[in-house]
């Protein structure tokens, strides 16, 4: 800053003032300082920045990974969105290692960020929870009873509300036998999920079925809904629908169907669950739950901000956000035209 006062015949101060856009300075000294600053190469230097201002202007997106097409779409929408214009987004994926996510949840980590926008997998909220909160953190899911009183912010996915949803659609298409491939972990959306799907169930007067219920552990896998579906179909039991903990498991369960013979949706209505993008590129296009990923981005970020530019973010109290959803109907559950099938490999 110094070399290009000296260039510009200007102090270094106003310099500052010109890069950072604050002070009074003509518009003629702004334009000495610049032709300075382009003719030395002249490039700011974030980190040292920070170390003066005790800010990065750089947020933290902790994911548990980026091979589920929606971890990736909800990062575009997050790195590109107009609430994060003059933010960098510093990627994290924690590979559902409890000691990754505690990690990036550390008073190390915040030296490098300004805030952290977080989707827990591998920790259980009392685990997160009983970490000390040290910097503005946004987290993605349901806020548990024991957050109300901490400076944590929610945006709350409405899992529950949309399998709710996609199974009623099932049963009035004259679905009577639904199967459901869901996530076991807990507290993760999975049992939110499972808990939209029974309920709807019950509604209708139909029993839940044990025997109709497939877990998996890991429902970002691909292979995961492959195996699933696979299982479902040697027990032989019937059924005339199937709801899907996210549509990575749907579309892995359509490919499985479609080779048994099962065909979708005369023999089997499917839905999944995130509309990703390729939900609407399968054969048959795939109804699912969009629960509204741009909603989701924006939202964060615009609570992430607000907390950073506070003055303590601490002394702001805890929020809680819910983007909604949107059902998007597709060929994959057409209404049915006969009994149940017999769905068998």
């Amino acid at each position: 800053m110094r070399t290009v006062a000296e260039k510009a015949g200007v102090s270094a101060k106003t310099v500052s003032n010109v890069i950072n856009g604050t002070g009074s300075f003509s518009a003629e000294t702004e334009h000495r300082v610049r032709a300075a600053i382009e003719e030395f190469g002249y490039k700011i230097n974030p980190f040292a920045r920070g170390l003066r201002s005790r800010r990065t202007g750089t947020i933290a997106l902790v994911l548990p990974n980026v091979h589920q097409p929606f971890y990736a779409e909800l990062a575009e929408q997050i790195i590109t969105g107009p609430e994060t214009q003059g933010l960098k987004v510093l990627v994290e994926t924690t590979r559902a290692s409890a000691d990754r996510e505690r990690t990036v949840l550390s008073t190390s980590h915040g030296e490098l960020v300004d805030g952290v926008i977080y989707v827990p997998q591998a920790l259980t909220p009392e685990e997160y929870l009983a970490l000390p909160v040290t910097q503005p953190t946004v987290v993605l899911g349901e806020r548990p009873a024991g957050a109300a009183g901490l400076s944590l912010d929610y945006v709350e996915i409405a899992d529950e509300q949309g399998a709710h949803a996609a199974v009623s659609h099932l049963l009035a298409q004259g679905r009577r036998r639904i199967a459901a491939i869901c996530e076991q972990a807990e507290p993760r959306a999975g049992a939110r999920r499972l808990n939209g799907y029974s309920r709807a169930l019950a509604e209708a007067g139909i029993p839940y079925d044990d025997s109709l219920v497939i877990g998996v552990t890991d429902a970002d896998l691909w292979s995961s809904g492959a195996g699933a579906v696979t299982r479902l179909l040697r027990t032989r039991v019937r059924f005339d629908a199937l709801f899907c903990h996210n549509d990575v498991v749907a579309i892995s369960a359509l490919s499985v169907l479609e080779r048994s013979g099962v065909a979708v949706p005369d023999d089997v209505a499917l839905t999944g669950f995130d509309d990703i993008d390729a939900a609407r590129f399968t054969s048959p296009s795939l109804t699912t739950v969009d629960p509204q990923r741009e909603s989701i981005a924006r939202t964060a970020v615009a609570l992430l901000r607000s907390r950073m530019d506070a003055e303590d973010f601490r002394e702001l109290p805890g929020r809680r956000e819910s983007t909604g959803f949107v059902l998007q109907v597709r060929s994959s559950s057409a209404a049915a035209s006969h009994t149940p099938a017999a769905a068998e490999a």
